[in-house]
């Protein structure tokens, strides 16, 4: 390992190749990555090899403070964070800081191992960091507290980018707590484990606890126990697009708020492609909004083979308490889904327009009241219902008032229309 008293050399890609010769220099610049490589000869690179780390799997402290100490000259001087290809085992968290862009081999090159499922988190508040070309494999789920199982927890964090990494056999991968501005990109999340009381967090790929403008898109998601992403205790204006989900237990994507006073609005999940063929799991919703939501988008989805619901709007059923309020579900394609493809349940003036749903068992839209609460003044407009078994469009119990239908059309359904509510104006409907 590397002295203390002296510190290991700083290298710019520049001067790295130049001391390696002509066969080393090949060799490196073969395995540097290409946002390495774009940034120019005079990029400053902290290799972690060179402050000790050993990339063998072997358990002990080196690899960890090969890279921890890596990341702290990094954000004295800038550069990246290059961690070669190689199997760290990491026994602590790395602590990054504020700057620090970290960098691997590659997804099939460069591995890390959590020794107590935690491998980076970040002193509030960090800012500008970013995190991409490597794999995470799960290690233990020992660790109690909340924050320090997840393979990434940052709290308070802004602009932040990960991207092109694997997660895998991970209990919890990214834990966002309170963070603004991240962006998760172009990842694969692979057998996301568990579902553990008290860390709702676990089995959940991507996890915003409060926080606005997040960016997941175009992420893969596969094999996932409660959600890909879950935006919840009033995280706002993200987005959520371009993503694929197959094999979930729970749900694609959950927005939920249970605090009055913080509602998860304004954020789009548009779209994303969401199918649980040949899955053997049984009641799941691919699309979740419960409880104090507003003004979310759910758009241009395509949910197909679901053993459950497509989308599913979910308030509380006592008077007076959360409920979803002033969302948008419009232009999705919802197809062969086990239950119905739309529920909205104690839901308040939501749009469903113009989506298109096909094949389902149970009915194409429902919209109930349950408990003492009820469904009002939704709208139900240019939607194409076909091949619904039981109803196209189905209004359950007097509670469920002033529903506009408008232009909705449909063929092959058990019926077209049950409507046992109040008040429901109809225009062009069937």
């Amino acid at each position: 390992m590397t002295s203390t008293s002296q510190p290991p050399p700083t290298w710019s890609r520049r001067k790295l190749l130049a001391s390696l010769g002509a066969a080393g220099a090949v060799l490196v610049a073969g395995s540097l990555p290409a946002a390495v490589k774009a940034r120019g000869a005079d990029t400053i690179i902290h290799d972690v090899k060179e402050y000790g780390a050993l990339g063998q799997g072997g358990y002990g402290d080196q690899d960890w403070t090969g890279i921890q100490q890596a990341v702290t000259a990094a954000a004295r001087t800038g550069g990246f964070v290059f961690i070669p290809a190689g199997t760290y085992l990491l026994t602590k968290p790395v602590q990054l800081q504020s700057g620090v862009h970290l960098i691997g081999a590659g997804t099939t090159l460069t591995h890390l191992i959590g020794a107590t499922g935690c491998v980076f988190n970040a002193l509030p508040p960090a800012t500008s960091i970013k995190i991409g070309h490597l794999s995470i494999q799960g290690g233990s789920a020992g660790s109690k507290a909340f924050n320090e199982d997840s393979a990434v927890s940052l709290l308070q964090a802004s602009s932040v980018r990960i991207y092109n990494c694997r997660f895998h056999t991970v209990y919890s991968p990214i834990l966002l707590r309170s963070c603004t501005r991240c962006i998760i990109e172009n990842n694969e999340f692979d057998i996301i484990l568990g579902n553990m009381p008290g860390k709702p967090h676990y089995g959940t790929a991507v996890y915003c606890a409060g926080g606005e403008g997040h960016l997941i898109r175009n992420n893969t998601f596969r094999s996932v126990s409660i959600a890909a992403a879950w935006l919840g205790e009033g995280c706002s204006a993200s987005l959520i697009e371009g993503n694929r989900v197959s094999y979930f237990d729970g749900s694609a994507f959950v927005i939920q708020s249970d605090d009055a006073k913080k509602p998860g609005s304004h954020n789009r999940i548009t779209a994303n492609h969401i199918t649980n063929e040949n899955a053997s799991k049984t009641g799941c919703t691919a699309i979740r909004l419960t409880r104090n939501v507003l003004h979310n988008h759910l758009t241009q989805n395509s949910i197909e083979h679901v053993n459950g619901i497509g989308i599913a709007l979910e308030g509380e059923e006592e008077s007076g308490k959360l409920f979803p309020a002033d969302n948008t579900i419009t232009g999705n394609y919802v197809r062969q889904s086990t239950g119905s493809a739309v529920v909205l349940q104690n839901a308040l003036r939501t749009i469903s327009s113009s989506n298109s749903i096909r094949n389902c068992t149970l009915d194409g839209i429902c919209i109930e009241s349950r408990g003492e609460a009820n469904s009002r003044e939704n709208v139900l407009s240019g939607n194409i219902l076909v091949g619904c078994n039981e109803t196209a469009i189905r209004i359950k119990g007097a509670k469920s008032s002033g529903t506009l239908l408008a232009g909705n059309s449909g063929r092959d359904n058990g019926k077209n229309l049950l409507d046992e509510g109040t008040q429901t104006q109809m225009a062009a409907t069937f």
